[in-house]
């Protein structure tokens, strides 16, 4: 069976259980040792995130460095914009890329958002027909993130697209991909409520706003 049908089936056999995103293996250094480190850089975070937010044209909300080669890493939000910027010790920016406020597909203005708390962006309006009904089957090609970033499956990494019924996954699916034309690609945004609840279920952690990039292929039935 698909591993996205079994995700999404409905919520019966939820349990609650947190993404394995951290590191499990590294043994913390000691701290004397990161201290010692600190204290060698010539360029301090306070100092840093000043040039960071001078050099960079905004406002720096955090940041950290690295003991071992002393880079600065910083997020920083000016001119409604957010970006990752990294400074080296010679005080000038290395690297700095925009931080997109989704994961994937790339949206701008304003989504729609229905009465159930579900939001979406039109990314391509097909032309093809919308399921009859929420017993349709379909086939679509998807990709799920949580709203860190983290992706948590895809048919297109598979290169498998995924049928299913409507009526037999998660209600943010029914209804967003129920309302799709065929050939239209739309981001979902669906909060927990019309996902995995309070509990979630694994890999999904509790109360998670699932994000997805859908591509309706065809209607079979």
């Amino acid at each position: 069976m698909h591993k996205l049908f079994l995700l999404l089936l409905p919520l019966a056999a939820a349990a609650p259980m947190l993404i394995n995103a951290g590191d499990y293996e590294t043994i913390p250094p000691e701290h004397s040792r990161v201290e010692a480190r600190l204290g060698e850089q010539r360029l301090k975070l306070p100092a840093a995130v000043e040039l960071i937010s001078k050099s960079a044209g905004g406002h720096v909300m955090s940041a950290s460095i690295d003991p071992e080669g002393g880079e600065v890493t910083a997020t920083v939000y000016g001119e409604g914009k957010a970006w990752n910027v990294v400074m080296g010790q010679d005080g000038k920016i290395a690297r700095k890329a925009e931080i997109p406020r989704f994961p994937g597909w790339p949206v701008t203005g304003n989504w729609t958002e229905n009465d159930s708390g579900l939001k979406y962006y039109d990314i391509v309006l097909g032309e093809g027909p919308t399921p009859p009904s929420s017993a349709s089957t379909v086939k679509v090609h998807y990709t799920g993130y949580l709203t860190n970033g983290h992706k948590f499956d895809s048919s297109v990494d598979k290169g498998a697209p995924f049928t299913f019924p409507l009526n037999g996954v998660i209600a943010g699916w029914t209804e967003g991909v129920g309302s799709m034309t065929v050939g239209s690609k739309r981001k979902l945004v669906i909060p927990y409520s019309r996902a995995y609840g309070v509990h979630g279920r694994p890999p999904i952690p509790p109360k998670a706003t699932l994000i997805f990039d859908v591509e309706l292929l065809e209607i079979i039935g």
